[in-house]
C-alpha cells in the first residue's frame, strides 16, 4: 500500500493559491486548502528556490583537518556565523552546478568535483523548497572570492573536530548547518565501511557513537538512500 493510501485521511488539497508578498529570495503565498473530510482552510506558504551548501575538508599547514567555512552576519540572528559555503539555486540550475559556482564565489577556492550526500526539506510544516548538501573532492585554492555587491564574508579554515564535537556556537545555532553536518557523519561512516573508499576525516573526529546508535545508523533507511546517491 503506498503511503498516500495509507494515509489518505491526512492529505489536503489545494484549492487556489495567490501572492502576498514578493521578496529577492522568496515569495509568500496564501493557500486555500480542503482536507480530506472536506474542511477549507487558509494557510500561509513560504516559496523559495531550493538551496544549496557544500562541505570541503583541508589540511591545514600545521597539519589539522579543517572545513572550508564563510563567516558572515545574519540578519535574522543578529549574529556572526560560521557556515558551510551555499547559496540559492538558480531558477533551472543544476544544484551541483549552483553549489561549485557558490563554493567558489564564497571561498575563492574550487573543487574537482562534488557528490551529493543527502537532501531534506528545511521546514515543510510552511517551506516548499529543498537544501542539497554536496561535499567536495579535492578542494584547493582558487583565484580568489567573487563576491555580491551586498555580501560581506570571510573565508576560514575551521578545525573539523571543534564542529564534529559541538564546540563552536557560532555554527551549532544555525539549524540548516546541523542537517548538513548529520549528512556529513553518514557519509564519513556508510562510505568507508560499505565501499572501502578512503576519507580523509579521521573516524576520531567523530561523535562517539554506542555500538547500538552505530548499528540503528547503519540499517537507516536515511543512510542507504545516502549510499544510492554516492554511487
Amino acid at each position: 500500500m503506498s503511503d498516500h493510501n495509507k494515509h489518505g485521511h491526512l492529505m489536503w488539497t489545494e484549492i487556489d493559491r495567490s501572492v502576498v508578498y514578493n521578496a529577492q529570495v522568496f515569495s509568500v503565498l496564501t493557500s486555500r486548502r480542503r482536507s480530506s473530510d472536506g474542511r477549507e482552510a487558509d494557510y500561509t506558504l513560504v516559496d523559495s528556490a531550493d538551496w544549496c551548501n557544500v562541505i570541503a575538508t583541508v589540511t591545514r599547514s600545521d597539519g589539522v583537518e579543517c572545513f572550508v567555512m564563510a563567516r558572515q552576519y545574519r540578519h535574522g540572528s543578529r549574529s556572526v556565523t560560521i557556515e558551510f559555503p551555499g547559496g540559492l539555486v538558480d531558477h533551472g540550475e543544476d544544484p551541483a552546478a549552483a553549489a561549485s559556482r557558490e563554493f567558489e564565489e564564497e571561498t575563492g577556492s574550487a573543487a574537482e568535483s562534488l557528490r551529493l550526500i543527502g537532501r531534506t526539506n528545511p521546514n515543510p510544516a510552511f517551506m516548499d523548497n529543498t537544501v542539497h548538501t554536496f561535499i567536495a573532492e579535492g578542494a584547493s585554492r582558487g583565484s580568489g572570492q567573487h563576491l555580491d555587491e551586498h555580501e560581506l564574508l570571510d573565508a576560514e579554515l575551521v578545525p573539523v573536530e571543534q564542529v564534529v564535537r559541538y564546540l563552536r556556537p557560532d555554527f551549532h545555532q544555525h539549524a540548516i548547518m546541523l542537517a548538513a553536518l548529520h549528512w556529513f557523519t553518514c557519509f564519513s561512516i556508510a562510505v568507508p565501511l560499505w565501499t572501502a573508499k578512503p576519507f580523509a576525516v579521521r573516524k576520531s573526529f567523530l561523535p562517539r557513537f554506542s555500538l547500538a546508535t552505530l548499528g540503528y545508523m547503519m540499517t537507516w533507511p536515511g543512510c542507504m538512500s545516502l549510499l544510492c546517491a554516492t554511487d
